[in-house]
């Protein structure tokens, strides 16, 4: 099944990703005893889920090109409503950025009014055609709506930092918050900011989302807005502020909470927890521990060797803290909770390295 195959139906597609699932565990009764068999009954663990999640959503459009032209204008009204001038920002599907940004790699991008003054490119919301992804592409569409308003106010001047939070906090969770079901846009930030092993600059995203987090919460959508229609300048002062305390003593008027945003920023910005990510063969033992339950009986319920899965028990309770072995029995768990509030959360929780 390569990157470009293309399906009929949600069905279709849900079949596709159990016949990957099995592909990749070809042996799902099988004992398993390395690294590498538990990362392939995780994956495919993994799979069958995809393959049981809602996703007649995705096949609402024959394309997400389809899905952009479809969301991208309500997505650029909801953020046109807070005041934000978002008129010259077309969607441009392209197969390479303009020169001199066709070596990046990134998934787009939104040129400043000095890019267009200095190398012709119009204005707009560019998307590399290769990059485009379901519900992903609409969030970060809606990030990349804000970034041309600062981009009009003072080009010159550097973006990132926390102009990049505020496009999260904006865009991806007010205007996001609006189309894409909230299961959706709750995976989208724990893998695109929490993720596991990917390059530092998601995690500065993340930083600076939590900044911009600070000050919704102080100053509501109505600060945040001031601050894009201030310009950058203004921006990177309000983050020298955030660094030293100063948050309250912002000159920003004080507005609207939205529900929805809320309970988004709530969720990635300090609900979520990060640090309990494992070895393929830790995560798979570790999903099958319970309270009372002997290590001989969690192997097996886990399919894994016991000569190699005991060991992995021992170092795993003193090294995470989410459980006590006592003997040959776990005393105390929490692994239960945790895996309870994956269910509520609709995400993953308890996550493994790739190897």
């Amino acid at each position: 099944m390569g990157a470009d195959t293309q399906v009929a139906s949600a069905s279709a597609a849900s079949a596709l990703l159990r016949e990957a699932a099995d592909r990749i565990d070809t042996a799902p009764e099988s004992v398993v005893s390395t690294e590498e068999e538990a990362e392939r009954r995780l994956v495919a663990r993994d799979l069958r889920l995809m393959a049981s999640a809602e996703l007649e959503r995705v096949d609402e459009f024959s394309s997400v090109e389809e899905r952009l032209d479809h969301f991208g204008p309500r997505l650029q009204a909801l953020i046109a409503d807070l005041g934000l001038d978002v008129r010259e920002s077309p969607l441009r599907i392209v197969d390479s950025f303009p020169e001199p940004f066709h070596r990046f790699d990134w998934a787009a991008f939104a040129p400043d009014s000095e890019d267009e003054e200095n190398f012709g490119i119009p204005s707009g919301v560019y998307f590399r055609r290769d990059k485009l992804r379901p519900f992903y592409s609409e969030a970060l569409f809606a990030h990349e709506v804000v970034h041309t308003v600062t981009g009009r106010v003072d080009p010159d001047v550097y973006a990132m930092g926390l102009e990049e939070g505020i496009a999260e906090v904006l865009g991806t969770c007010y205007a996001g918050s609006a189309v894409l079901p909230e299961k959706a846009l709750k995976n989208i930030l724990v893998h695109g900011r929490h993720g596991v092993q990917r390059p530092k600059l998601w995690t500065v995203y993340l930083n600076h989302m939590r900044q911009a987090s600070l000050i919704y919460d102080v100053f509501g959508l109505d600060g945040l807005s001031e601050l894009i229609r201030s310009g950058r300048k203004a921006i990177h002062d309000a983050e020298h502020a955030l660094m030293s305390g100063d948050v309250r003593d912002l000159d920003l008027p004080k507005g609207k909470s939205d529900p929805k945003t809320t309970r988004i920023l709530d969720f990635a910005c300090r609900g979520y927890l990060s640090a309990h990510v494992f070895s393929p063969l830790e995560c798979l033992v570790l999903l099958s521990v319970r309270r009372g339950s002997t290590v001989e009986e969690i192997c097996g319920d886990a399919g894994v060797d016991p000569r190699v899965g005991v060991p992995v028990l021992e170092n795993l309770g003193a090294g995470s803290a989410l459980f006590v072995q006592n003997g040959n029995e776990i005393a105390y768990s929490n692994v239960e909770r945790y895996l309870r509030a994956e269910e509520s959360a609709h995400t993953a929780i308890t996550r493994y390295l790739p190897l």
